[in-house]
């Protein structure tokens, strides 16, 4: 039962990636691919958390705190660059 969870929680999460790279690829402004970008990336650290929980890894969770992280800091680095050259 436990295993059919995380199964379609997997898959939904795949599902949802594809979705948020379609909007990433196929959206007009740049804002728009950059939140586009950073749900990619949360869904991501989602699928580690869930890896690490069916594996029983903690590894996988740590990495995804540490890429969590490193996808914050882009964010914020994207953000202010916007802010400051594109005047959004």
């Amino acid at each position: 039962m436990l295993g059919q969870v995380f199964v379609m929680s997997g898959i939904l999460l795949v599902v949802f990636v594809v979705l948020s790279f379609l909007r990433m690829v196929f959206s007009k402004n740049l804002p728009e691919r950059l939140v586009a970008l950073d749900t990619i990336n949360t869904l991501v650290i989602i699928i580690m958390v869930l890896l690490g929980s069916i594996f029983n890894k903690a590894l996988y969770i740590d990495i995804g705190l540490v890429y969590g992280i490193l996808s914050f800091i882009g964010t914020l680095y994207m953000s202010r660059y916007l802010e400051k050259e594109k005047g959004y």
